[in-house]
């Protein structure tokens, strides 16, 4: 004799459930002895139609006190790991839903099959089984052994126990030709529970606490917060989140610029701007959207402010890079910047120039040499960077 009965798993909630789905099992159990037709009626019928009142109630009756029994020390010690972690209803959820979706696919996938009848809470049990594999591998499972009057009590990991069991039921179903039998059934059942596990782990309904199989297999289990953090950030799923955040977050503060042009609102669209370009280094302010902001500023006459927006521009684009720094060495000579305003026009070819933007070029450096030697002539020294 042979079954688990306890774990080390850490457990946040009490086995209620789990006590009354077992108390359920046998009352339905002494029902059935009472009165055999049950089985008849409520057992899951293969190969006559399909019956979906049977994909649930077939999970809660048994062929005997031994089947029962063995199917009930089985749920008790893998249901303390699964209610420990989910609580009451949504174990109950996962129980029953295990059971009907194995019901459901053992009626549907055996409609050509001779006429048989399938009970027990074992394919259930497979599931709750395979979810603690998913779950809990590297916890133990406190077991007991019978050999010829001696008790033995001894711990095993609930990957070596589940994996054996799993083991030994593919092995029995590859060698009967996947017919349908007991090992069928469970293996259905296996498989069903392995799914649910992953997903309730993937969509955060559990929280293995970097115990799960997925985190054991990356050593995620072994190591610290800060290590944890590290790795975690450098998985590709991380730094793809990373990105899309960033990206939104790029488009969230261009959709406040242009909402801030459009309300011709100079200040909270150059601010915006300015924290933009210095938290995104390689991003750029769409060329459109910077010359509208340049001229909404030109138009304020927010001098220091066009000056900055310019000189991104300058850095940036070189489609309207001559009127931009024409219109830069203008602003530089109005606020009594005329050396730089020289040390701009110094780096544009006149050839580039047509006729008006050369006539202009022409009288912004006579205006910067005149106000230079106007600026010397009263002692002021201009710092140009």
């Amino acid at each position: 004799m042979f079954f688990p009965y306890n774990t080390d798993a850490p457990l946040y909630h009490r086995p209620v459930i789990t006590v009354i789905l077992i108390v359920v099992n046998v009352v339905v159990f002494f029902c059935e002895v009472n009165n055999p037709k049950i089985i008849t009626e409520f057992a899951l019928e293969v190969g006559n139609g399909l019956h979906p009142i049977q994909w649930l109630t077939c999970n809660f009756l048994h062929a005997g006190i031994m089947h029962l029994v063995g199917n009930m020390i089985s749920f008790w010690a893998f249901g303390l790991v699964v209610e420990g972690k989910l609580g009451l209803i949504r174990t109950l959820f996962v129980y029953l839903g295990i059971g009907i979706i194995y019901g459901a696919i053992v009626q549907i996938s055996m409609l050509g099959n001779e006429p048989t009848y399938c009970l027990g809470a074992s394919a259930i049990i497979f599931g709750i089984m395979s979810i603690c594999l998913v779950w809990a591998p590297e916890n133990s499972m406190e077991c007991f052994l019978l050999i010829r009057f001696t008790p033995i009590f001894f711990e095993v990991r609930i990957k070596t126990l589940v994996g054996i069991f799993l083991a030994l039921q593919v092995c029995v179903l590859i060698l009967t030709n996947g017919s349908l039998s007991s090992e069928f059934l469970h293996v259905v059942g296996a498989i069903t529970g392995f799914i649910v596990g992953i997903w309730m782990l993937k969509s955060g309904q559990v929280d293995c606490e970097n115990w799960d199989i997925f985190s054991v297999w990356a050593g995620r289990h072994t190591m610290t917060d800060i290590e944890r953090k590290i790795h975690d950030a450098n998985t590709p799923k991380a730094k793809q989140q990373k990105i899309e955040q960033i990206k939104k977050r790029q488009n969230m503060m261009l959709n406040e610029i242009r909402f801030a042009i459009n309300n011709n609102t100079p200040i909270p669209a150059f601010v915006i701007a300015q924290k933009m370009i210095h938290e995104f280094h390689d991003v750029k302010i769409p060329e459109a959207d910077l010359l509208l902001l340049i001229r909404l500023l030109i138009k304020n006459e927010l001098w220091s402010q066009s000056i900055e927006m310019m000189q991104v521009y300058l850095s940036c684009y070189t489609s309207k890079a001559l009127p931009i720094q024409l219109n830069l060495a203008r602003i530089f000579i109005a606020t009594d910047k005329p050396r730089a305003a020289e040390k701009l026009l110094a780096k544009i070819d006149p050839q580039d120039l047509d006729s008006n933007q050369y006539n202009v070029f022409q009288s912004l450096k006579e205006q910067a040499q005149t106000k230079s030697r106007l600026l010397e002539e009263q002692g002021t020294y201009e710092i140009i960077e």
